[in-house]
């Protein structure tokens, strides 16, 4: 048995060492876009001017 707590303890600690080196891994949002609000609208600007974009594309031929 006392070799059990010394297993579960060690894969632990791998585990918790797997979750940060993912964790610095991954990328970091930009400052502009920490609000999900400012994203969300971002997106919305950004496909109403192609809808535009597409519009006036349509009408020229």
């Amino acid at each position: 048995m006392t070799r059990t707590r010394a297993f579960n303890r060690f894969h632990r600690f791998l585990a918790r060492k797997h979750r940060d080196e993912v964790r610095n891994a991954a990328p970091v949002l930009p400052v502009e876009e920490t609000r999900p609000g400012d994203r969300i609208q971002k997106l919305i600007d950004r496909r109403l001017e192609l809808d535009c974009k597409l519009e006036m594309e349509e009408t020229a031929r």
